[in-house]
């Protein structure tokens, strides 16, 4: 038991490093994703239950009792609903967000119901599904096989629905969701095999394992120079929030531009206007609040997506880079200071129409501002 603790046990640190990976991308790729990081928080759950059942078995009374019958039917129900949340995985990657999910979860309602209620009535004593004998071990009831071998048939349904679709992905996707199913098979094939091996759900943590090496961590989203997020990565944002069914909030932009970039390559040489970019870029990260979003979308153009309708935050936002970018220009030893052209806004649907239409208009106000400062040393 103590050897299947540890197993699970680590698994579930795997589990965490990848959920808190996947956290860390941008607003819409963790919408994207979203039902795999609900595979990873249900794996993990699953095996933490797996780990309690272990700890109370053969407890008949006291606190132990309890968790280990909560705890067991809690692992039965993380089990279906990890079923139905590869399903939805799988659609969400093969057909994007905006397609509806509307059907499968009209086709598999009647086997969350079915299998639901059984556990349910198992867990106040009427066992249907199961029964926890006084020993700890499970004793099967006559829903436990429908529940089980309808799971096992939407898994198999999975495969046939990556094949279907085989020409919507890349080689590299069909082959990692095709063999997703492999690991958890090993694992089966093992419980049975090996007496008192639990291997089912660790083999589940190595198919997520795949999944992430393979797919999610192949999305892209940054800058190699700076760090920031990149012009694919802004895209997508901005898709993201034109959406007016997925995105309700109210939002600012700055598009910023760096002055005179181009004689900064040609006089000091493009290793100095690289490092430029990068000053630059850590001068805005520095600027911003945890949950604001900055991209490079040009060579020396950057925009910042604030998370809020408050002219009061934009404005501190902006002082706080003017007040940044200061400090580094008294510091710096170089020969020619940094100046940052600015155009900026909060997006109003009504006055501004499409949040494409918006950036293109604080976009001109950001030339606007180049030209003034251009005209203002042309005067001096």
């Amino acid at each position: 038991m103590a050897q299947s603790i540890q197993i699970h046990a680590f698994s579930i640190i795997i589990l965490f490093v990848l959920y808190m990976s996947t956290k860390q991308q941008a607003r819409s790729i963790r919408q994207k994703n979203r039902f795999f990081v609900a595979l990873l928080a249900l794996n993990g759950l699953t095996m933490s239950m797996k780990i309690l059942m272990a700890l109370t078995k053969g407890y008949v009374s006291g606190i132990e009792e309890v968790i280990l019958h909560g705890s067991t039917a809690i692992y039965y129900m993380s089990s279906v609903v990890i079923v139905f949340h590869w399903l939805l995985y799988l659609h969400n990657h093969v057909k994007g967000e905006q397609t509806t999910k509307k059907y499968l979860m009209i086709a598999i309602a009647p086997y969350l119901l079915m299998s639901f209620v059984s556990i349910i009535l198992s867990l106040a004593g009427i066992p249907v599904m199961y029964r926890i004998q006084s020993s700890g071990n499970i004793e099967r009831y006559f829903m436990y096989g429908p529940v089980i071998f309808t799971a096992y048939i939407i898994m198999i349904g999975s495969i046939i629905y990556v094949l279907w679709h085989k020409d919507d992905l890349t080689k590299s996707e069909f082959t990692t969701l095709m063999m997703y199913l492999l690991p958890p098979a090993i694992g089966i094939f093992l419980n049975e095999a090996i007496d008192g091996a639990e291997l089912l759900w660790p083999s589940m943590t190595v198919s997520l394992l795949i999944v992430y090496v393979n797919i999610q961590s192949k999305m892209t989203n940054t800058d190699p120079l700076t760090g920031v997020f990149n012009r694919r990565e802004y895209e997508r944002q901005v898709a993201y929030i034109s959406n007016d069914k997925v995105f309700k909030r109210g939002v600012g932009a700055i598009i910023i531009d760096i002055d005179d970039f181009k004689q900064i390559n040609d006089i000091h040489s493009h290793q100095v206007g690289d490092s430029t970019l990068v000053d630059v870029s850590q001068i805005l990260q520095l600027s911003v609040r945890k949950n604001d979003f900055i991209a490079r979308i040009g060579g020396d153009e950057f925009c910042m997506i604030i998370d809020s309708d408050q002219e009061s935050i934009l404005h501190d936002v902006i002082n706080r880079i003017h007040q940044h970018m200061d400090i580094y220009n008294e510091e710096k030893q170089d020969q020619f200071q940094i100046h940052l052209s600015m155009g900026y806004g909060i997006f109003d649907q009504k006055n501004h129409g499409t949040f494409r239409s918006f950036l293109e208009r604080i976009d001109k106000r950001m030339y606007q501002d180049k030209q003034l400062t251009k005209s203002n040393k042309n005067d001096e």
